[in-house]
């Protein structure tokens, strides 16, 4: 069972155009318009795993967890189930999932509802190669359908000297299949090299390939520490352009959609509770995780907003574990 609150500031956009090409419009002069953060997302998740103990699957695992959360414009409901068996005497793994979900979409600049629905079965198998390697395969094939576009981003036509808004316009399915490597090698005692490679494609003609290493070593028996980096190189959906000169069947301004590449570097600390003097960490069933990332995307077109090529964040994360 897992309770989370997300809480960021100024996060919605508040810049406001008035839509021409469509009459949802609403008088709101922008999302989030009240005087509590402009986003405030709440979660709940229950679960449970069960390991099987006869039958034709015994010695496999299997286990189903739900989900839910509401943020003020957004909820969403998901089911995922996994199924996992060990084959030839341990040293291979076969892992079977699904994940259901059934979104809604509700802008607070505009008067809508609208329904999303997204299906995604996924296989993965595990090969234990030496006692120092293991290698996985990894599938997954994802269906999206209903409402996928940005309600809050805008397309501005120039139609006859004048600009012109209309709303965003996709279609209302997207078709995602994927297809990746990874490998885990030992290094030495204390270390430990992981490289992954994937490839994806969808129904709007985008390709993408990804390529991350980490590595990681045990500094002590309270203290691992993680240093990562990944790449990633992506293709422009068919119907994305940069400028649009007339209105067209879809459209869009969405970068994530656009040519482009990111990097992203990473420092990762784990640090295990029953080696340390100090309030929590002396327990040990506790388990505290520090993430900080640099993460740079370049799209070839300016964001609608913002007018920058070059996104740059710096995230921070901090994480507790408690083992019951």
């Amino acid at each position: 069972m897992r309770y989370l609150v997300d809480v960021i500031s100024a996060a919605s956009m508040r810049s406001y155009f008035a839509v021409d090409g469509v009459t949802s419009a609403t008088t709101k002069a922008e999302g989030g318009g009240d005087n509590h953060p402009d986003e405030v997302r709440q979660e709940a998740a229950i679960g449970f795993n069960e390991l099987l103990q006869g039958g034709l699957l015994k010695g496999g695992s299997f286990s189903l967890n739900a989900l839910y959360s509401r943020e003020h414009d957004y909820s969403s409901f998901t089911l995922a189930g996994s199924f996992s068996y060990l084959l030839a005497k341990k040293n291979t793994t076969l892992q079977l999932g699904m994940v259901r979900s059934w979104d809604r979409s509700f802008p607070q600049i505009r008067t809508w509802t609208r329904r999303k629905e997204v299906y995604t079965p996924s296989f993965t198998l595990t090969q234990v190669l030496t006692p120092k390697l293991i290698a996985q395969l990894l599938f997954s094939y994802n269906r999206t359908s209903g409402y996928i576009g940005d309600p809050y981003q805008v397309v501005q036509v120039i139609d006859g000297g004048q600009v012109r808004n209309f709303e965003t316009n996709v279609p209302d399915e997207r078709v995602r299949k994927a297809v990746g490597g990874r490998l885990n090698y030992k290094l030495g005692q204390k270390s430990a090299l992981n490289f992954a490679v994937r490839y994806y494609w969808d129904s709007w003609d985008v390709n993408s390939f990804t390529t991350s290493l980490l590595l990681q070593r045990h500094l002590s028996k309270a203290a691992t520490l993680g240093l990562g980096y990944r790449n990633y190189l992506q293709k422009r959906a068919y119907f994305f352009r940069p400028q649009y000169a007339a209105p067209e069947l879809y459209m869009t301004v969405d970068t994530k959609l656009d040519k482009g590449y990111s990097n992203d570097y990473e420092i990762k600390l784990t640090l295990n509770g029953g080696h340390y003097r100090l309030p929590v960490l002396s327990n040990p069933n506790v388990q505290l995780n520090v993430l900080m990332n640099l993460y740079h995307r370049h799209s070839e077109t300016p964001d609608w907003h913002s007018r920058y090529q070059d996104l740059f964040a710096y995230i921070f994360s901090f994480g507790a574990r408690y083992r019951f």
